[in-house]
């Protein structure tokens, strides 16, 4: 098993084509069709179903995915832990909403103050997988999570807090109640913890959004034009509410705040890497 075999396993799974995974790594279809055959030699299982048409994963492919993901990560990771060109590598992992609108301005000036460290930050991680396979792998050496559960290898200490609020593009005087989140003007997107179990408590099971994103910079984009209205943290909202392009508005209930915490595997805690990531953030 190599990594040229592990490249073309999960360009497939990405693409579900041969063919075009081949275009994707710019080789030809006989190299991907013999990769993946040297890779289901190797692990002595059978990873695609496939026909001139689709191509699925087997039940071991999907329980070989994973791996496969993990292993390439961490081969990718080795390549930059080598270089001679950095002294040191920070991974970090976090939601992109926190990179975005809260640190972004703190990595352009760890990067400044630390030019011989090289930054890589990952957004959209299964947090379950991220500490699980990432963080407990080295791969990420400090990650920011909303209200993580207690892990026993894990330490996390509070970065901050953050007020979730309902804004729109249009200044309202009545208070918005439940009947309103059914409204086709309601635009949905669920921050982190505890915002999702405290909208269930209040829209009720079985609810299904009009418009649904997961996307912060889309649904920020969105209300700034004034397609509806929506819950934002008051840190992303408060520069467009001091502008007067959004306005805060009345709300019969009382949203919730989230909090957002750095984590390291606690046997790291000394280590420079981790370190590196705490001053990063601030701490």
């Amino acid at each position: 098993m190599d990594s040229s075999q592990l490249e073309a396993f999960l360009a497939i799974c990405q693409i579900q084509n041969f063919t075009k995974a081949a275009e994707h790594l710019h080789i030809s279809q006989s190299a991907v069709t013999a990769r993946i055959k040297g890779l289901e030699a190797a692990v002595g299982k059978t990873l695609f179903l496939r026909d001139n048409r689709n191509v699925s994963l087997t039940q071991a492919g999907i329980a070989f995915l994973p791996y496969a993901e993990r292993m390439m990560r961490l081969y990718e990771e080795s390549k930059l832990t080598l270089s001679e060109q950095f002294e040191h590598q920070l991974v970090l992992s976090g939601p992109g909403s926190v990179w975005h609108y809260r640190y972004l301005p703190h990595i352009l000036a760890f990067r400044e103050a630390h030019p011989e460290i090289a930054v890589k930050f990952l957004s959209n991680i299964d947090a379950g997988y991220m500490v699980r396979d990432l963080l407990q792998d080295g791969v990420v050496h400090v990650s920011v999570r909303f209200d993580p559960p207690a892990h026993p290898k894990v330490t996390q200490q509070l970065l901050f807090e953050d007020e979730i609020i309902l804004v729109s593009a249009v200044e309202r005087t009545a208070a918005v109640d439940k009947a309103d989140f059914f409204s086709p003007s309601y635009l949905h997107i669920e921050w982190g913890y505890p915002f999702p179990d405290w909208f269930a408590g209040v829209v009720g099971n079985g609810y299904v959004p009009a418009l649904h994103t997961d996307h912060s910079t889309i649904m920020l984009t969105m209300l700034l034009q004034g397609t509806g209205f929506g819950f934002l943290p008051i840190s992303i909202a408060q520069p467009y509410l001091d502008e007067k392009q959004l306005f805060r508005l009345p709300c019969e209930f009382e949203t919730p705040t989230i909090r957002a915490y750095a984590q390291y595997l606690t046997e790291q805690q000394e280590h420079l890497t981790v370190r590196l990531g705490l001053e990063l953030l601030g701490m």
